[in-house]
């Protein structure tokens, strides 16, 4: 049986590039249960091309260390290719509210 946390009141979602054991920085989802200024810790909703039900998420935690920069992305994601020089170490991290999760998907 599974533990329910209670996500976080501000913006719980947080969509992110994560520089783990990959060759490359993978897009993650996560519904947010707690953060820290070192970590954060959630329902993981996306990881890469794989897409879980919130029923089927597993909860994980992420070191805001390997959280990946835009300059870090491959160079064909829009994000690098519309970024500035100046704006090539800002990190991938964006929160939003359930709603834009609703929204937009996982």
């Amino acid at each position: 049986m599974s533990k329910d946390y209670q996500f976080v009141e501000n913006r719980p979602v947080a969509r992110f590039f994560y520089q783990g054991d990959h060759t490359h920085p993978v897009r993650r989802t996560v519904l947010i249960i707690e953060t820290t200024d070192r970590v954060i810790t959630g329902y993981e909703l996306r990881e890469g091309s794989t897409i879980r039900e919130f029923k089927d998420a597993p909860v994980k935690s992420y070191s805001r260390k390997k959280i990946a920069k835009v300059g870090q992305l491959d160079s064909r994601r829009v994000l690098k290719r519309t970024a500035k020089q100046n704006q090539l170490n800002r990190t991938t991290l964006v929160r939003s509210d359930l709603k834009e999760l609703i929204r937009r998907g996982a």
